[in-house]
């Protein structure tokens, strides 16, 4: 099927643009795709997307508003004809599509696009409302990706776990040099969540939501009981709690690369929730059941954690396993005695810690438990 419009055309640095209106009906007649990322594919896989799912509601709540005599919608749809499908008739000022030609991409608009769907199922006089679009041509994915990422990042913004993911590609594509410094720490702490997350060795293998993956809702976990202990943090709530570790490596010398980098983090954290999972095997086997797994747990125990990394370094001794285990023996809080400071049902123990002043108070007071107990332990030796 071909269909024409009036539009206008321009060039900002080389990049061809048009600017034009487009009715409903022919908004969902051409072959308009959104590239949703997909946490099971590797970044340099070729069909990876880079955009969340579509918000049914939302986009519910916008055919909605739609329905309103007066509505109004002035903002563009962003679609890219990456392959150059169309064709421009300059003299006519007519652009033209092929729908048999190939692919239209929407990079920013999805909810819109699926709000005037649902309209246009619910009443067939609105086929003739104008869609203000603005159309690339010829710009490549990766231009395409960032361009989501730079809308998104800068205007009203995307969750910082899926900016992160997005960034994560173009490093893995184009090298560290096209990743800003103000944004090395996330795409590195990004990538530490995605290793942990994807390791069978890892204590926190499949305990962490990645971009476009929701937890699971109590009618899942019922249909499904095993996915009760799966997901139980966000990524971008872990890629948060890995600031401490990041900023104390960096006061040291860090790995050059960015992946190096990641390495280097994830096996540091690795080895610290492997001790832990030794001294209190039953959270680590229930941990949707425990705060220690969500972000008023991870985050005051990073803060520990930088602060034995601290410790460590400074006797000389390797960040693994069994030097923080050794470091931790003797602290009740970390102790299979302890474990139900953690449990979500004791409404005394962890979870009245709230909120990142509550990180460092509870940071503080493990601190103390961990040297208390090594006092102990030291007066039992002497």
């Amino acid at each position: 099927m071909r269909y024409s419009v009036p539009a206008l055309r321009g060039v900002q640095n080389g990049q061809e643009l048009f600017l034009f209106f487009l009715p409903a009906k022919a908004l969902k007649a051409l072959p308009i795709q959104v590239e949703k990322f997909d946490p099971d594919k590797p970044y340099d896989d070729p069909h990876q997307g880079y955009q969340r799912s579509a918000e049914r509601n939302r986009a519910r709540r916008f055919s909605r508003y739609l329905e309103v005599p007066d509505a109004t919608s002035p903002t563009a749809i962003m679609l890219n004809d990456r392959d150059s499908q169309s064709d421009y008739d300059s003299k006519r000022g007519m652009l033209t599509f092929d729908t048999e030609k190939g692919a239209i991409f929407n990079y920013d608009g999805q909810h819109r696009q699926l709000g005037y769907e649902f309209r246009l199922e619910g009443d067939d006089s609105f086929a003739e409302f104008p869609i203000p679009v603005t159309m690339t041509r010829g710009m490549d994915k990766l231009n395409e990706m960032t361009q989501f990422q730079t809308i998104n990042s800068t205007a009203k913004g995307v969750a910082t776990g899926l900016v992160n993911a997005i960034l994560a590609k173009v490093q893995a594509t184009e090298g560290d040099a096209a990743i800003d410094m103000s944004q090395q720490r996330g795409v590195v702490c990004y990538k530490v969540t995605e290793a942990l997350n994807n390791d069978p060795q890892s204590p926190w293998y499949k305990l962490i939501a990645l971009p476009n993956q929701s937890q699971w809702t109590k009618r899942a976990i019922a249909e499904d009981p095993t996915l009760e202990h799966t997901r139980v943090i966000k990524a971008n709530s872990f890629v948060d709690v890995l600031r401490p570790v990041y900023d104390y490596l960096s006061q040291l010398k860090m790995a050059d690369t960015l992946d190096a980098r990641a390495q280097e983090i994830a096996a540091v954290v690795n080895e610290f929730w492997s001790a832990l999972k030794e001294k209190m095997p039953d959270a680590f086997r229930q941990p949707n059941d425990y705060a220690l797994f969500k972000s008023n747990g991870v985050g005051p125990m990073h803060l520990v954690l930088r602060d034995l990394m601290v410790k460590t370094h400074a006797g000389r001794r390797k960040w693994v396993k069994d030097e923080f285990r050794a470091m931790m023996d003797g602290a009740e809080l970390l102790s299979t005695d302890g474990e139900f400071f953690w449990h979500s049902d004791n409404e005394g123990g962890a979870l009245t810690y709230s909120g990142k002043a509550g990180w460092v108070s509870l940071a503080k007071r493990i601190i103390h438990d961990i040297e208390d107990g090594r006092d102990v332990e030291d007066a039992a030796l002497a």
